[in-house]
Formats: C-alpha cells, sequence, structure tokens
C-alpha cells in the first residue's frame, strides 16, 4: 500500500511530499521562516479583520457558492478550494475588504503562487 502524497507548500515547488509534512527537504527551512514572518509582519487591523465575524461569514458564503479553485479551473484542472482570497489584497485597498466581487476561491497552491508573486512584483517596484 503506497502512503498519500501531497505536493510541498513552497509556491512553484512540484516535489511530492507525505500529506503529513508541509515542505519537502529542500524547502523544510521555510517552515520556521515563514511562521516567523507571519508574526513579525501580521498584526494591528489587518490581523483584527481576517478573525471578524464579517470576514468568517463573508468567505463562507463564498467557499460555500465557488467550491473549486478558480485559477485551477481556468487550466482544466478541478481542486478543492482552500482559501477566500481577495483579488486586490487589503493591505493595497481596505475599502475592498468586504466586496465579494473583490473574491476569489483559491487552492493552497495558487493561493501560495500569488502571493510569492506579490511579494516579488514589490519587491521590484
Amino acid at each position: 500500500m503506497t502512503q498519500a502524497m501531497k505536493f510541498c507548500s513552497h509556491a512553484g515547488c512540484r516535489n511530492l511530499i507525505p500529506l503529513t509534512e508541509r515542505y519537502c527537504s529542500k524547502h523544510k527551512h521555510e517552515e520556521v521562516s515563514r511562521v516567523y514572518f507571519h508574526r513579525k509582519h501580521s498584526g494591528g487591523k489587518y490581523e483584527a479583520f481576517y478573525h471578524s465575524t464579517a470576514w468568517k461569514k463573508l468567505s463562507y458564503q463564498y467557499r460555500i457558492a465557488h467550491p473549486m479553485c478558480e485559477n485551477c479551473l481556468t487550466h482544466g484542472i478541478i481542486r478543492k478550494v482552500d482559501i477566500c482570497d481577495h483579488k486586490i489584497p487589503i493591505k493595497q485597498d481596505w475599502t475592498k475588504r468586504l466586496d465579494y466581487n473583490n473574491l476569489q476561491s483559491l487552492c493552497q497552491y495558487c493561493h501560495n503562487d500569488k502571493t510569492e508573486s506579490e511579494q516579488l512584483s514589490k519587491k521590484s517596484n
């Protein structure tokens, strides 16, 4: 019997790893750094917003209405939604935080890919 596998959580990495792991051996070091980055840079009104009842209800309703990753579907791949994501990040436009039309359903892989692309474009500007 073979063990169930999934993709490494590093954006763009296609290495298969056991379901109990987050990163492949190449990206294992990111497990610690991502936790530190999140704790260091999140907070204030953004963190409070993602814990709010309004966001939890809206994101739940959107995921129910859009149960498949919208990015994967454009490529003919069917993958369940993991995250309700803002198309325009709330740090960029706070007024769109509860705008239903600013939401998209993404799998973890597509969300990581989008986040990494946003961070790279922010660095290049």
